[in-house]
């Protein structure tokens, strides 16, 4: 018994054996076969006697005892890595810890005919080394498997790393600590993938990287986890699962940063449909789809939803979005769940159906045609593809939104326009724009327009066009007629020439030709037109006079009105030391011809004799000729002709306006003019039941289709589908456009907000659009007060001396705010600049 104690007494590496007599008692039987069978034959007379089993637990406390020497070296070697960060030094510590179970487990084996010792030694030497190991321990272990990496300047050193991972592995590390491997490598997986495809989107990422790991990731596996012992068998049973979790995890990871860049991918589409190609494939593998889903739902809410961002864009980005998640997802599912939010939105903002409808007429647009070029007719969004009969359905997939149907895949105008519940109010509004386009032209090049409307033919069907069909006859029409004109002029010319040619007119008389070229439009066919109530004086009311008898005369059942507040006038000003060629607005036409009979001119004067026009507009026309130095302000509202140039260094330079017939539109949008009918007939003639009340209340949450099915039992309801959809669009915006989200505790408002009318689908006024968010905010947060928005008119309505607003609330600008008291009277006010969200706080609370 002691014999055999001796030999398995654990003993001090650091010193040598004349200190430790134990130390000669092992060396001694350490060595000669004959020594080995003599402590063999003491086992054996302890097993008969029943002692081994006491041994061993004997043992054991002896290593457990012992096992403070261990920790010394453990310490030392640690600090010492901590010093220098060396991880060669965590290796030494690991061989220095191997170097102490084999001395001390020498003998062991002599336990195993009877129990089996090496395996109780071996699990007794693994739980003192963790207990042992500092929490330094952890970032070393990671620092020396990072080391066996290779990397582009230097290969992997496979000799050293074979013998670093054959230490971990005989002490039992490499299965203590498996998860610090799998994160070791899965955070060079990730570095190296970061690395090399954040941000690059121009090249398919994924093949690249599967070799990458071919030729770097598996290999490593293999040295770490593959013995040269093994069979086939047991490599395979091995390193094939390895390998294809590391693989998971790389696609796993390429997916997430695709995710986390999607929005800026499909900004950058096409130019980004390899980084789509590569989400197309992770996302097969490992089924991100849902946080696909909710990172481009944030990003869409954040970068895009909001204020600031401009309609185009927002439906630009719709596009591409369509374009890339069909790409990702032919069934749709994916488009079903990330384009709802967009398509609301959208469906609120006042101008989407006039940026669509510019990107339909024109020919640069992106989305004008199909996918394959071709121009298809619009196709119906809600049609189910749900064909049994055809070989090619599939079901719908198994983690699409419980609210999702397959429909039939369609072209991306079909789908913005199915935004909308009616396609009739994207008809009108192309008849508003055709309008100002055909308006617009002045060298007569209709092609482009003829050629545009044909297109659009083809999408919506002959039948809604027929009225933009009228609108490009007018215009041939009126060229024919204008021509008719001009050649009947010149023949009456020339028989009075011929006739009489001493009555011809001399030089200074009349024109012999009329300097007049009119676009003559149907009244009923087109969109109603700005009125007012300029009168062209001197010869250019003559020529209009002139004109419009020639018309009758050839067309004896029509007669013309002019609008005199639309087209142009091209002008050449003789003055004294200048000549001066300007292309004008009738209205500064007709200013400068006044001071052509009078070089001083009163601003009201000019007003009166032009038809009673707005101050305001007068005063605009006035500034574009002092622009140009035909005109000089002498103050208190009095202008003065400059026959001779005033000197360029006395004169304050103002900015320059620009001519143009967009200040005055040319045409009222059509859908206005439809819901405001259709609000006047809905006062009149429908007396709907409470019920029905109760529903259009809250209509937003019904389909258009069943409102209208519903009301069809309301008496003298005889409105069709199409009318009844626009007229709930207009409704739904002017309910968003005009109330605020004030508190309802009182019955009473108490205070007024005068703002500029809504013109186009926005606040005519800059500064009115500037202070409405202010506005807006302000009032969420004031629980005790209450507003009513009030609209002062248009620009015209608005700056006649005699409005309303300004005789009655002596409102002198826009936006202003008045709070009121308990009996109604005003009690103060704030106007244009003086509403910041400072000063509008404290004027609520």
């Amino acid at each position: 018994m002691e014999c055999a104690q001796e030999a398995l007494r654990p003993f001090d590496l650091n010193d040598g054996p004349e200190r430790h007599p134990v130390g000669a008692i092992w060396m001694i039987f350490n060595y000669g076969p004959e020594d080995i069978l003599a402590l063999s034959a003491h086992f054996k007379q302890l097993e008969e006697q029943q002692f081994i089993v006491p041994l061993l637990e004997w043992f054991l406390r002896e290593i457990r005892d012992n096992q403070y020497l261990i920790a010394v070296d453990i310490q030392k070697y640690m600090k010492e890595y901590e010093a220098s960060g060396n991880v060669d030094t965590v290796h030494e510590m690991l061989r220095r810890v191997l170097e102490w179970w084999e001395a001390w487990g020498n003998n062991v084996p002599c336990f195993s005919p009877y129990v089996d010792g090496v395996q109780a030694y071996r699990r007794s030497c693994t739980i003192h080394l963790n207990s042992s190991l500092p929490p330094a321990f952890r970032g070393a272990f990671r620092a020396l498997l990072a080391s066996t990496f290779p990397s582009e300047s230097a290969p992997m050193d496979v000799e050293r790393s074979k013998g670093i991972f054959a230490t971990l592995n005989a002490l039992g590390l490499l299965t203590d600590h498996e998860h610090l491997v799998g994160s070791t490598l899965r955070d060079f997986i990730t570095q190296h993938l970061m690395e090399t495809c954040k941000g690059e989107w121009e090249t398919m990422c994924w093949p690249v990287l599967k070799d990458w790991y071919a030729a770097v990731v598996a290999p490593w596996i293999e040295v770490v986890y593959v013995r040269s012992w093994m069979k086939r068998e047991w490599t395979k049973a091995i390193f094939d699962p390895l390998n294809a979790k590391y693989l998971w995890h790389m696609c796993e990871a390429l997916a997430k940063l695709r995710i986390s860049e999607i929005f800026d991918i499909i900004v950058d589409y096409p130019a980004s449909s390899p980084a789509i190609a590569d989400l197309k494939e992770c996302l097969f593998q490992t089924g991100t789809r849902k946080e696909l889903v909710q990172s481009l739902r944030t990003a869409n809410k954040k970068r895009l939803l909001h204020p600031g961002a401009d309609t185009k864009d927002i439906i630009n980005l719709y596009v591409s979005t369509i374009r890339c998640l069909r790409v990702l997802d032919p069934m749709g599912s994916l488009l079903f769940s990330v384009a709802d939010p967009i398509r609301q939105y959208l469906r609120e903002r006042p101008d989407t159906i006039r940026t669509i409808v510019q990107n339909l007429i024109d020919p640069k647009s992106e989305f004008t045609s199909g996918e394959d070029g071709e121009v298809k007719p619009l196709q119906d969004t809600t049609y189910l593809a749900d064909d049994y009969g055809d070989f090619g359905w599939m079901p719908e997939p198994a983690y699409a939104d419980a609210a999702f149907r397959t429909t039939r895949a369609t072209d991306i105008i079909s789908t913005l326009v199915s935004i909308y519940d009616s396609r009739d109010i994207f008809v009108k509004e192309l008849q508003v724009l055709l309008a100002k386009r055909l308006l617009e032209i002045k060298n007569k090049d209709y092609d482009p327009e003829i050629r545009n409307l044909e297109i659009l033919k083809l999408r919506f069907g002959d039948a809604p066009l027929q009225v933009c069909d009228v609108m490009m006859k007018d215009i041939t029409d009126s060229r024919r007629a204008d021509q008719h004109i001009k050649n009947a002029r010149k023949v009456e010319l020339e028989k009075a020439k011929d006739s009489l040619p001493y009555l011809a007119p001399a030089a200074g008389n009349e024109e012999e030709e009329l300097p007049l070229h009119a676009t003559i439009i149907s009244r009923l066919f087109w969109p109603s037109m700005p009125s007012t109530s300029l009168i062209m004086p001197g010869k250019f009311r003559k020529y209009q006079e002139e004109y419009a008898r020639r018309f009758s005369e050839f067309k004896p059942d029509r007669k013309i009105r002019f609008i005199p507040n639309l087209g142009t006038v091209s002008l050449e000003l003789e003055l004294q030391d200048r000549t001066l060629n300007v292309e004008a607005t009738p209205l500064q036409a007709a200013i400068v011809d006044l001071f052509s009979s009078k070089d001083t001119w009163v601003a009201d004067e000019l007003a009166v004799q032009l038809g009673n026009l707005d101050i305001p507009s007068v005063d605009k026309a006035l500034e574009f000729w002092m622009d140009q130095g035909v005109v000089s302000s002498l103050g208190n509202k009095q202008y003065k002709l400059l026959e001779v140039a005033e000197d360029k260094r006395t004169v304050v330079m103002r900015p320059a306006r620009r001519s143009s017939l967009n200040e005055t539109p040319a045409a009222t949008k059509m859908e206005e003019q439809q819901a405001e009918q259709m609000r006047v007939y809905w006062q009149a003639k429908i007396s709907t039941p409470q019920f029905i009340q109760g529903m259009l209340t809250n209509f937003p949450s019904l389909p258009t289709d069943r409102i209208h099915t519903m009301l069809k039992f309301a008496p003298n309801y005889d409105r069709t589908r199409e009318q009844l959809a626009r007229f709930l669009e207009a409704l739904k915006r002017s309910e968003r456009s005009s109330k605020l989200p004030l508190s309802t505790a009182s019955g009473v408002a108490n205070v007024l907000i005068f703002y500029s009318s809504v013109i186009d689908g926005q606040l005519w006024c800059p500064d009115c659009r500037f202070v409405e968010s202010i506005i807006k905010t302000t009032f969420e947060n004031s629980a005790d007060r209450q507003g009513i928005i009030v609209y002062v008119g248009d620009q015209a309505t608005w700056r006649n001396p005699n409005n309303t607003y300004r005789k009655g609330w002596k409102i002198s600008s826009v936006p202003t705010l008045i709070r009121l008291n308990a009996e109604g009277k005003e009690e103060s006010r704030l106007v244009d600049s003086e509403i910041t969200l400072k000063r509008l706080t404290a004027f609520l609370n």
